[in-house]
């Protein structure tokens, strides 16, 4: 890493170098505001950067929605991404159990799961792409939901301003920055089931006129959960750990500069299945299905996540443009145990005894998986924008280096036929990434305007892998376990938008874009019995959408928007497996997972939102609803005819915040958060099965006393259990109810 961080040092000191002739300008800062506006009465006037700039939200022809942190403080906060966006439509949390190999879907886009691929989704902290890798680069981090300023969720093809994989769209993560004023704020949060503490806190403290720091902390203590490993008296759900950042910013005339450093040391939730084998699969004549709580593994289960980042950030006023750089920084390390039969040498003793496992039928109950990926991220970018007369204009630049250094060590029982104790595999990924970028608005009359964006960047990936037997460390499993290649592309995403002011306060708009999603190799090869054996390389799948839509505020603190969509993919990648499964015979081992271009595709929606605020008495709430219509297929190849994966028919969501003011200083506060999803297929197969159906609910009833608040929480308050994902022989399971108190202050 010595050339990136030698880069981003010379970055830095380029602009340190530049900042003083622009210091001497003395101009004042932007008028636009980073959030909303003081005493908004609407969501349309929250001010975002959805298109690289600062507009208002009501103004951007696209769709697009914004968490601001007093809605999402209200509900409770996120520390994942299934919290964060449960009441965002068209917005899917594909969850896995584990942060890790968890990952978010957009209007019908596909997922990478258990492989190593991107994701569909642009994922953006501050403005900067941090996704990407072989372990943990399809999720936000916990890090990345402390302290949060506010969330943009750009849904539909962003790939014209945010480049690759921006396929079913965009999330924006932008912290709280720092302020010109003494404030701040703490929480600590007990749930009882988990017995699972949390407290996180923020200070701003103004140094001098213009200059300011910011501390942000996050410490998690839980060390029970629902799903337990009896064998090494461990919870598979545990959490333990901390996160903390600090910036500073400097603001002097027309310079605003952020220089930020983060770090997350951090016990997260690992993997965690259920094994579900019906009496009568051959070779379990008595059937085979555990406890749905209980897991009697011997590979004690654990998954890590460190994260250390910086970044620097500076916005210039140059009188009639701005110019935006941002440089980012990050080293993601991710690690899970496996036990890759999930069970121990005892309990499949006792299985075989009762009946319920075959006594020839071959189990390794000392098989295990432990996965280590190193993913450092820099990424580089650049942009000026600005308004002359009738034009609005974009142009800049982009870079991403990426390196992946990933890792699978298989462990297995030593056989007189097969003496080795496993082996591992090693793989090296590096991408670099380089692009230009722009966009070019007309006003063709007060009422109508015309937008074109373009984008062209080029893309190499390489790989080296290999495999190494663990008991002697020499290379096995023959040339096909020698893995050297290297692919590059080119790619040029546009948009168009053609946006109409119905009214002052109503925009409708249509819009045409290309977006990819990049390519890349898979690294856990088959078993040599596998029906369909992994496939070493798989190419860009590229997508064309067409989008209509309408959004405003016509109604005093309300705000509606309503899109419709189809979009065009071809090349889709997919993930399928290699149909390798303990009930087999041909191939009685635990399937992999891997991606492949499956044909062209076609995917539609249409989603809509609404927010309302109104009064109660003296007090006063918000009502917003969401829900989603989606839906698609494969249109050519293999898998011709067939639904798309993990994209559920019907998605909505319900979310009512109240605040009753009892005198003076005390107030009572409530808030409920109903989501829930319907229909779709699990697997992208002819016999897959469905997703699960369920509708959650989140309550919190509390009281303000001034600048202190006591809350009571019920999250999933009708303990309602259902699958997050089932495969031939195994369950995963969702968190039941959890029930606790949270306290905050602010100052």
């Amino acid at each position: 890493m010595g050339r990136k961080a030698h880069l981003l040092f010379c970055t830095a000191a380029l602009w340190v170098a530049a900042t003083p002739a622009a210091f001497a300008q003395d101009r004042p800062a932007a008028a636009l505001p980073a959030g909303p506006a003081a005493g908004a009465e609407n969501d349309g006037t929250i001010v975002v950067t959805a298109r690289r700039r600062e507009e208002r939200l009501a103004d951007v022809p696209t769709a697009a929605s914004v968490i601001e942190i007093t809605a999402l403080t209200g509900r409770g906060g996120a520390t994942s991404s299934g919290e964060l966006l449960a009441d965002q439509p068209g917005v899917r949390f594909n969850n896995l159990n584990s942060s890790i190999t968890s990952e978010i879907s957009i209007r019908a886009s596909s997922t990478a799961r258990a492989t190593n691929g991107d994701p569909s989704v642009g994922l953006y902290r501050n403005g900067a792409y941090i996704a990407g890798g072989a372990v943990g680069g399809r999720n936000f981090t916990r890090l990345d939901f402390l302290d949060i300023g506010r969330v943009e969720v750009l849904r539909g093809t962003q790939g014209a301003l945010y480049g690759r994989n921006a396929v079913g769209g965009a999330i924006n993560i932008i912290s709280a920055e720092p302020g010109f004023d003494l404030s701040g704020w703490a929480s600590a949060r007990y749930g009882f089931e988990t017995n699972s503490f949390q407290t996180q806190a923020a200070v701003n403290v103004p140094l001098a006129d213009g200059l300011a720091i910011r501390f942000s902390g996050d410490l998690m203590e839980q060390d029970k959960g629902f799903f337990y490993n009896p064998d090494n008296d461990v919870y598979f759900d545990r959490q333990k750990g901390h996160g903390l950042r600090g910036q500073l910013r400097l603001r002097r005339g027309p310079v605003d500069a952020i220089i930020m450093a983060e770090t997350q040391r951090l016990t997260t939730p690992t993997i965690h299945y259920q094994i579900f084998i019906p009496a009568g699969t051959p070779g379990f004549p008595g059937g085979y299905i555990q406890d749905r709580f209980r897991y009697p593994w011997n590979t004690a289960p654990r998954a890590t996540q460190d994260v250390d980042g910086l970044q620097a950030i500076f916005r210039i006023d140059l009188g009639g443009a701005d110019l935006t750089s941002t440089t980012s920084y990050r080293k993601r390390r991710s690690e899970y145990d496996l036990d890759s039969d999930a069970v121990s040498p005892t309990e499949l003793a006792r299985a075989r005894a009762a009946g319920e496992v075959g006594a020839l039928t071959p189990i390794d109950p000392n098989a295990a998986s432990y996965v280590v990926d190193t993913t450092d991220n820099l990424s580089q970018d650049i942009h000026i924008s600005g308004v002359a007369n009738r034009l609005t204009w974009l142009a800049g630049a982009e870079m991403l280096l990426l390196d992946s250094d990933f890792s699978v060590a298989t462990i297995r029982s030593p056989t007189l036929a097969n003496p080795s104790p496993g082996n591992i595999a090693p793989a090296r990924l590096k991408f670099e990434s380089y692009a230009a970028y722009g966009s070019l608005g007309f006003d063709i009359s007060d009422s109508l305007n015309l937008t074109g964006e373009l984008r062209y960047t080029h893309d190499s990936r390489s790989i080296s892998a290999r495999l190494y037997d663990l008991g002697t460390g020499l290379p096995t499993g023959g040339v096909s376990r020698i893995i050297d290649d290297s692919i590059s592309t080119d790619n040029l995403s546009y948009n168009a938008t053609l946006a109409y002011r119905l009214t002052s306060t109503i925009l409708a708009y249509g819009k045409v874009g290309s977006s990819y999603r990049a390519g890349g190799f898979n690294t856990r090869l088959s078993d040599p019995r596998a029906p369909n054996p992994v496939q070493l390389l798989f190419g860009n799948e590229n997508s064309t959408s067409y989008e209509v839509g309408i959004k405003g505020s016509p109604m005093r603190r309300g705000y509606f928007a309503i899109a419709g969509y189809y979009t065009a993919l071809k090349d889709l990648i997919a993930q399928v497996d290699d149909g390798c499964a303990l009930t087999n015979a041909a191939c009685p081992v635990t399937a992999v997972a891997y991606l492949t271009n499956a044909g062209d595709a076609k995917s539609w929606g249409i989603e809509a939102e609404y927010s309302q605020g109104f009064d109660l008495g003296s007090g006063d709430g918000r009502l917003a609803l969401s829900g989603s219509r989606q839906g698609g297929e494969v249109t050519s190849g293999r898998y011709d005819g067939l639904d798309l994966a993990q994209v559920p028919d019907w998605l909505a969501s319900a979310n009512l915040n109240l605040r009753y003011p009892v005198t003076d200083d005390v107030a009572l506060t409530g808030n409920m958060l109903v989501s829930g999803q319907w229909g779709g297929k699990q697997e992208l197969t002819a016999t897959s099965v469905d997703l699960d159906d369920y509708v959650l609910v989140n309550l919190r009833v509390g009281v303000e006393f001034g600048k202190v608040s006591l809350t009571a929480f019920a999250n999933n308050l009708f303990d309602e259990l259902y699958y997050v994902a089932q495969a031939p022989t195994i369950n995963r399971y969702s968190q039941p109810r959890v029930i606790g108190i949270e306290g905050r202050i602010a100052f």
